[in-house]
C-alpha cells in the first residue's frame, strides 16, 4: 500500500523519555540539585510549553533551546547561562542510544520488504544522526528530513512540502507519516494530504483522525 515511510524519531524510534531523564539527571547533578522525578515533570512542563510555542510559528527554536533550563532554574532562583547548560545536557542527549521496543527489528522487516524509510524529525540535525549511529540503526534509513536544516517545524506544511518534493516525485498516496504526537506528525500529514499513522507512544494520549494508529511498532507491518 505504501512505498515512502516517514518515520518520526523521538518516542517512535529512539526513546526520548529515557534519553532526557538522563541526561536531565546529569544537568542537575552538574548545577548541585538533587534529583527528582518532580524536578524532572516541572522542566518538561516548561520545556513542553516551549515547543507548543514553537510548533505554533511563536518563537524560534534558539529561544526553545536556550532559554528552557534558565526558565527552570528560575523556580530555584538559581541564575545560569541558558545557552551554557543547554550545550551540558545536548552533550549526554547526543550519546543517547535507547530504542522504542521492536523499532529496529521493525525498521529491518519494513527494508526486506522493499519500503523506503526517512526520518521526520523537529530535532537538531548533529544530535538526531549521531543517537541513530550510536543505536547502529542509522543504515536502515534511505534519507533524514530534520527540521534544523529544513528550516521549519512540523506541522509546518512547508516541512511537509520539502519532504514530498524530495521524494522523486511519487504519488501523495504512496507515502505514509509515522509518529507518536497527534499534532505535528498527524496532523502535519494531513494537512499536506499524506496518510498518517498514529502511534500510541503515551497510553493515555488519543487521536481519534489519524487513518491508522498502532499500539506497538510490529503492528506497522501488517499496515503498510
Amino acid at each position: 500500500m505504501y512505498d515512502i515511510i516517514l518515520m518520526d524519531l523521538d518516542n517512535t524510534i529512539l526513546d526520548f523519555n529515557a534519553a532526557e531523564k538522563d541526561g536531565f539527571k546529569k544537568v542537575i547533578h552538574e548545577i548541585g540539585l538533587s534529583y527528582n522525578n518532580d524536578l524532572l515533570q516541572q522542566y518538561q512542563n516548561i520545556n513542553n510549553s516551549l515547543w507548543h510555542s514553537l510548533e505554533q510559528g511563536k518563537i524560534s527554536k534558539d529561544i526553545v533551546l536556550n532559554t528552557r533550563f534558565s526558565e527552570f532554574f528560575k523556580l530555584y532562583d538559581i541564575q545560569v547561562d541558558g545557552k551554557e547548560i543547554e550545550r551540558m545536557f545536548r552533550f549526554h542527549l547526543d550519546n543517547s542510544s535507547a530504542l522504542i521496543p521492536n523499532a529496529e527489528d521493525t525498521l529491518i522487516k519494513l527494508k526486506t520488504m522493499g519500503k523506503k524509510i526517512y526520518s521526520a524529525s523537529n530535532g537538531l540535525y548533529s544530535t538526531q544522526i549521531k543517537r541513530l549511529s550510536n543505536a547502529g540503526i542509522i543504515n536502515l534509513f534511505d534519507g533524514h528530513f530534520i527540521s534544523d536544516i529544513i528550516k521549519h517545524e512540523k506541522p509546518s506544511p512547508y516541512f511537509f512540502d520539502f519532504c514530498i518534493k524530495n521524494l522523486s516525485e511519487v504519488p501523495k498516496s504512496s507515502i505514509l507519516m509515522v509518529g507518536d504526537s497527534p499534532t505535528s506528525d498527524v496532523q502535519g500529514a494531513i494537512n499536506s494530504g499524506i496518510d498518517s499513522c498514529f502511534y500510541k507512544y503515551d497510553k493515555t494520549s488519543t487521536c481519534t483522525y489519524s487513518k491508522h494508529t498502532i499500539h506497538d511498532l510490529s503492528e506497522l507491518l501488517d499496515i503498510v
